[in-house]
C-alpha cells in the first residue's frame, strides 16, 4: 500500500469473483466511503458517460481518467446474471461475451450459478459474509447504511498490528448518536407501495449528526485505529440501504437500551475567567480550561475516550460463562 493512497483497502483482499456470474472483479473504495466493483480499463469513448469511473490514489470517482482517457465500468452494469432493461447498445457485446464465459464455467463445473434472478443493486451491494438476524440502519442526514448486525455489535475492520488479526474493538459509542425516526427511501412499483403502507413511510435508525464522529463510523474503525493508517483486515461491511432488498430490517419501533447513562454531576455556572488555567493531564493533549482544577484533571474529550476504552476492556475481559 503506497503511503499516498487515500484508502486502506489492500489489493489482495479486494480481488474477488462476482457470486452471481463468477466474473473476476476488483473492489475499490468510492469517494463517499462505499465500495464498488469495477472492471478493467476500457477506452472511454464507446462507453456511456454515466458508466465512467476512474481511480485516483486508490479511490474510485465518477468520470473518465483525465490523463489517459480510459475508464472503468461498474460490474453491476454489465453482469450477465443481472437483468439490464436499459442496457446501452455499446455494451451488449461485452455482456454477451461475459455470459458466454459464465456458461462455459458452468458447463465445466467450475461455477455454480445463482438460481434466482437478480437486479443490479444486488450485484452492487452484496451482503457481507457474516450477518446477524437483526441488523440496524445508520443514518446521516438522509444517507442510510445497513450494518451487518445490531449497531452496538458493529466491529472494527482494521488489522491489529500486534497479532495480524482483525481488531476486536467495537465502533459503537452511545454518546455519538441516538435513535430517531427517518423517512423510508422511495421505492418504485407495487412492493415499494406496500412498504410505505406498512411503515407509514417512517422507520427507526441510529442517527449520527456530528460529521467528525461520522467519519469514523463510515470507515468502520474503532477509536484506536481511526486515522492510524492500519490496513483493513476484512471488506467494508456497511452497505447502502435498499428498501426493496432490505425491507425485513425496517424498524417500526424504537430499540431499547441505548440511552446514555446520566452524568450525575452538578452544573456549575462560572462567573468568568479567574486568571488561572489548567492543562489537560491526558497524554499528548493540550486542551485547557480557565480556573484552577484538581491534579490530574482531564478534558471532556479525554474523559470520553477513557470511558469508551474502559467499556471495551470490560467487554473483552468479562469472564466466560
Amino acid at each position: 500500500m503506497h503511503r499516498s493512497n487515500h484508502t486502506r483497502l489492500l489489493r489482495r483482499t479486494a480481488a474477488d469473483r462476482c457470486k452471481y456470474c463468477g466474473t473476476p472483479i476488483e473492489w475499490f473504495e468510492r469517494y463517499d466511503t462505499l465500495r464498488i466493483p469495477l472492471s478493467p480499463e476500457f477506452p472511454a469513448h464507446p462507453v456511456p458517460p454515466r458508466m465512467h469511473w476512474h481511480l485516483f490514489k486508490g479511490v474510485a470517482y465518477p468520470g473518465k481518467d483525465p490523463v489517459t482517457g480510459y475508464c472503468r465500468i461498474p460490474h453491476p452494469a454489465i453482469c450477465p446474471a443481472a437483468e439490464h432493461p436499459d442496457l446501452p447498445e455499446e455494451l451488449r457485446d461485452v455482456v454477451a461475451r461475459l455470459a458466454t464465459r459464465m456458461r462455459g464455467r458452468i458447463d465445466r463445473g467450475e461455477f455454480v450459478p445463482y438460481v434466482e434472478p437478480v437486479i443490479e443493486e444486488q450485484v452492487a451491494t452484496p451482503d457481507p459474509e457474516k450477518v446477524q438476524e437483526q441488523r440496524h440502519v445508520i443514518s446521516y442526514y438522509g444517507t442510510l447504511r445497513l450494518a451487518p448486525c445490531e449497531v452496538h455489535e458493529l466491529q472494527c475492520i482494521s488489522t491489529d498490528t500486534r497479532n495480524g488479526e482483525r481488531c476486536r474493538n467495537g465502533v459503537f459509542d452511545v454518546e455519538e448518536g441516538k435513535w430517531e425516526e427517518v423517512d423510508v427511501p422511495h421505492a418504485p412499483g407495487r412492493q415499494g407501495q406496500q412498504i410505505l403502507s406498512l411503515t407509514g413511510g417512517r422507520m427507526w435508525a441510529w442517527v449520527i449528526k456530528d460529521f467528525n464522529c461520522l467519519r469514523r463510523w463510515w470507515k468502520q474503525q474503532c477509536v484506536d485505529h481511526f486515522g492510524s493508517g492500519a490496513p483493513d483486515h476484512v471488506a467494508f461491511e456497511l452497505i447502502q440501504f435498499q428498501p426493496l432488498l432490505h425491507d425485513q430490517y425496517i424498524l417500526t419501533e424504537r430499540p431499547e437500551g441505548y440511552d446514555p447513562a446520566p452524568v450525575g454531576q452538578d452544573i456549575v455556572i462560572h462567573d468568568g475567567p479567574t486568571g488561572d488555567s489548567t492543562v489537560c493531564a491526558g497524554p499528548g493533549c493540550w486542551h485547557s480550561t480557565m480556573g484552577k482544577q484538581p491534579a490530574g484533571w482531564r478534558c471532556w474529550d479525554c474523559e470520553r475516550r477513557e470511558r469508551r476504552r474502559a467499556r471495551t476492556r470490560r467487554k473483552w475481559t468479562r469472564p466466560q460463562a
